[in-house]
């Protein structure tokens, strides 16, 4: 036990994490730090559930081809942007508007998720760099003061310049580079599953305005009298 606390140093800690945070908020700005935040708690939530959209988007496809899309009900997925994509088909009529907003819907979503893995990718950079600051600060502390031996000093400098260093390698490869790597591969995993779906219902959406009308029963029956 007491190994393990001798291994933690809350000013060396909050020298590496604040001045990380600190940097990192003032390369990258306010916003794309809210947005990395915002990107990390998601981590911790389901994301995008492909089966119980798929699921909605059939039925309403079924709705779709009974009455056409004037006189569908659609049935809204869980999620938001593909319901606002079926809401453009259902007004328009239009596959073409549903996929230029698809495509501006993927646009942003990228670019949400570029920034929030560069915010931590930039925090990476820089927790090793004030774990350094951290040494440097232990080690100006190496002046002996009247009420503490001088080996006193040195041992209790040198611990917190070692931890210092190790605060700032541990926190960039444990924390902040895996926080980056982990958004990423969730993006790159939604935007998948999203395509695949949106090139089903594309491809659903245009076989049921290209199959033929049914005829109407009077004019069966009048072609059979004859």
């Amino acid at each position: 036990m007491q190994e393990v606390t001798g291994l933690f140093d809350p000013m060396a800690l909050g020298i590496v994490l604040m001045g990380t945070i600190l940097a990192t908020y003032a390369r990258e700005g306010g916003q794309d730090v809210a947005a990395a935040v915002a990107s990390a708690f998601r981590l911790g939530r389901k994301g995008f559930d492909a089966s119980a959209t798929r699921s909605a988007l059939a039925r309403t496809v079924g709705e779709i081809k009974r009455l056409g899309h004037l006189g569908a009900h659609p049935i809204d997925p869980p999620d938001n942007a593909t319901t606002k994509l079926l809401n453009a088909y259902i007004r328009s009529g239009s596959v073409e508007a549903m996929l230029k907003l698809a495509q501006l819907q993927r646009m942003k979503r990228d670019i949400q998720s570029v920034a929030a893995t560069r915010v931590y990718e930039t925090a990476g950079e820089l927790a090793p760099v004030f774990g350094l600051v951290g040494t440097l600060i232990a080690i100006t502390q190496l002046m002996p003061d009247m009420e503490s031996s001088a080996a006193d000093i040195v041992m209790a400098s040198v611990a917190s310049a070692v931890l210092s260093s190790l605060y700032g390698v541990l926190s960039a490869n444990l924390l902040f580079f895996p926080l980056a790597r982990a958004i990423e591969r969730r993006g790159d995993q939604e935007e998948a599953e999203r395509n695949l779906i949106l090139e089903w219902f594309e491809n659903e959406l245009i076989d049921g305005r290209q199959s033929p009308a049914p005829r109407p029963a009077n004019l069966k029956n009048m072609r059979g009298a004859a």
